[in-house]
């Protein structure tokens, strides 16, 4: 058993331990191809649900590099494979590495909006979200996760279907156009959430 293996699988027992873990569309991940996830960020146990929601293929999750000055959190998250990224300037070698990955058949999981945001916010999804796409030819499947996260409480991993990007292989795509096509990936997301949210996210009280 691979490492990864080993963790996903601690992870998901004691997920569903703590939480009562409803998962949604897991038949919305192919079997093969090349694939990023794409979440709302709302907690830092996002990651975790991700990972144990997706169990047909190897999720690599694209975390922010400062994660990766805490020693027993870069353990972990090299042990997972998990790639450092400079959210606002993606480098070279990262993209690389992306490639790498995507060509060994692991699904990239993203977090577009870069940082969490709150219980009824979503934040601005980031364009580096496209390049990778559109570099690796990777379809996009949009994943919403919805808690509170009080132990205890209802975790609803919702996963969509896949967003078919092969529309945009075959011309030249200008950067300024990759903000456009994130942010109608990520409205999938939002809708999902917000469709899905009832009964588990109290109403908002201004």
């Amino acid at each position: 058993m691979s490492f990864y293996k080993f963790v996903v699988g601690v992870l998901s027992f004691l997920s569903k331990i703590l939480y009562r873990v409803e998962i949604i569309g897991e038949d919305n991940i192919p079997s093969e191809g090349n694939l990023i996830v794409i979440a709302n960020h709302k907690h830092f146990l996002d990651p975790v649900f991700m990972l144990v929601a997706v169990k047909n293929r190897k999720i690599i999750p694209i975390a922010k590099q400062e994660l990766f000055s805490v020693p027993i959190l870069k353990f972990f998250m090299k042990k997972v494979g998990a790639i450092p990224v400079n959210r606002d300037n993606p480098s070279i070698s990262t993209f690389r590495t992306v490639l790498s990955e995507i060509k060994a058949g692991n699904v990239l999981g993203i977090f577009p909006e870069g940082t969490r945001a709150g219980t009824y916010d979503f934040l601005t999804p980031k364009s580096g979200t496209t390049m990778f796409s559109l570099k690796t030819k990777s379809d996009i499947v949009p994943m919403s996760i919805i808690s509170t996260f009080k132990l205890f409480s209802k975790v609803k991993v919702v996963i969509g279907e896949p967003i078919d990007m092969s529309q945009y292989y075959n011309r030249k795509v200008d950067k300024s156009e990759y903000q456009g096509i994130v942010q109608e990936c990520f409205d999938v997301v939002v809708k999902n959430y917000k469709d899905n949210m009832g009964g588990i996210i109290p109403e908002r009280t201004e």
